[in-house]
């Protein structure tokens, strides 16, 4: 079972979607939080598997919040739920680390597949603005062909992401240390990262961008 934090300032509306997400098989809601920093006390004392959050909140609004669940529970999926419309508040959003993007008018049907979408590693975005963020987002990689990754450097990547060590990456894939420690070296240098852990946080982020 796959629980779910949500944080909204307003009651009738955590109200009703608590009654929207107790109808959704294999999710329940564990908790409420009226702001952000609300949200944070209780991720440390209560672990979610969903963060279902609204954008313009006080104390900590959804901006904030993103970024510091992400700094401080790397594994808790952040979807937003919101009114906002533009591009440019969306891909803030994605850039601050949230894996998901709806509406507040989504229905059951659309939360499932979100909830499922992400937490199978990917990026949901609601089908009304899809079409315009994903191919502004994409683009940001396609501008620069220095952050193209091959297909070598992809399938480390990976592996690096799965918390192998040199030595298992090149047992797993048949390759000498210091040629995936060379490759390791590359990853870095196109991605403009100076470790291991800003490697494995930033390929999280972008994997769905990254052919990861």
């Amino acid at each position: 079972m796959k629980t779910i934090l949500i944080v909204d300032d307003h009651t009738m509306f955590i109200n009703g979607l608590k009654l929207l997400l107790s109808s959704l098989p294999g999710y329940e809601v564990a908790g409420v939080a009226s702001n952000g920093q609300q949200a944070l006390d209780q991720l440390v004392e209560t672990p979610v598997d969903i963060l279902l959050m609204d954008v313009n909140m006080p104390v900590l609004n959804g901006y904030q919040t993103t970024f510091l669940v992400r700094e401080r529970f790397p594994e808790v999926k952040i979807i937003i739920l919101s009114m906002l419309a533009d591009e440019l508040s969306v891909s803030k959003l994605l850039e601050a680390g949230a894996h998901g993007y709806l509406f507040k008018n989504a229905d059951e049907d659309e939360l499932f597949e979100a909830f499922d979408t992400v937490t199978q590693g990917h990026i949901y975005i609601t089908k009304e603005i899809r079409d315009k963020v994903l191919p502004a987002k994409m683009a940001q990689f396609k501008m620069d062909d220095s952050i193209k990754l091959s297909s070598r450097e992809v399938d480390i990547a990976r592996l690096i992401m799965e918390g192998l060590t040199n030595i298992e990456i090149a047992e797993k894939l048949f390759l000498s240390v210091r040629t995936v420690e060379t490759h390791r070296k590359n990853i870095l240098a196109k991605l403009n990262l100076k470790n291991t852990a800003s490697l494995v946080k930033y390929l999280m982020e972008n994997k769905p961008f990254l052919d990861l």
